[in-house]
């Protein structure tokens, strides 16, 4: 078992992700998720299905059902405690409209769905052929031209500003009100992560698996966010 996996294990992680996640350590989280919504909406049909790859936690799905209300979603996530997680963010309202399914991306229906998103996941996915091969299991089962919205973090290991960029994670996950002791280990943690690319490796990955149109939407620091198509 992997460090992110024993930690999306943990009763007590899972309960403070929701003030404690992605919002606590991603700047500008609630404003990228609204980004993700334009721009998925500018092609997405009303009434489209959108595929969520790493549903767990909810806030991705939570925050596009309330930006549209014709829209049905299908997540995907190996976690089940996220995933019952996830059930709770929606309540009742939305979770009418999602299908949350525990697995991987293989697991998902064919589709062709209208849209795809992959939040905050592409970057604890080894880039051995994982990576690609996650993005082509999207790029499969997506609609020619549907949108796909890519945000990850991404940073090089090797690089010479790579201390600089940890410390700062981290100093904003502090001023989040994260523990110290949570982001203590973060150069090691994320020195070893074999999921770690750089946003040059993360948009080679786009285009080998079959997206066309890439359009870079956000930067937070590391952070970054792309919007991309299903190419024909």
């Amino acid at each position: 078992m992997s460090a992110f996996e024993r930690y999306f294990a943990d009763p007590e992680f899972v309960a403070r992700y929701v003030e404690q996640g992605p919002p606590a350590f991603m700047p500008g989280h609630a404003g990228v998720l609204q980004m993700v919504g334009v721009l998925l909406a500018e092609t997405t049909p009303v009434d489209g299905v959108v595929l969520v790859v790493g549903a767990g936690g909810g806030l991705d799905t939570r925050a596009l059902a309330q930006m549209e209300a014709g829209w049905r979603f299908v997540g995907v996530d190996p976690s089940a405690k996220m995933l019952d997680l996830a059930r709770s963010v929606l309540g009742e309202a939305a979770s009418g409209r999602v299908q949350l399914i525990e697995g991987t991306v293989s697991d998902a229906p064919e589709g062709p769905f209208d849209a795809a998103t992959l939040i905050l996941v592409l970057g604890m996915i080894p880039d051995d052929g994982s990576k690609l091969t996650l993005l082509r299991e999207i790029r499969r089962r997506l609609r020619p031209g549907a949108p796909f919205v890519l945000v990850d973090r991404c940073d090089d290991r090797e690089g010479t500003d790579f201390r600089r960029n940890i410390d700062r994670y981290a100093a904003y996950a502090r001023a989040s009100g994260v523990a110290p002791e949570t982001v203590a280990g973060a150069y090691e943690s994320q020195k070893a992560n074999p999921g770690l690319v750089t946003a040059a490796r993360n948009e080679a990955l786009l285009a080998e698996a079959g997206f066309a149109g890439l359009e870079p939407f956000y930067r937070g620091m590391e952070w970054r966010g792309w919007v991309a198509y299903a190419s024909a």
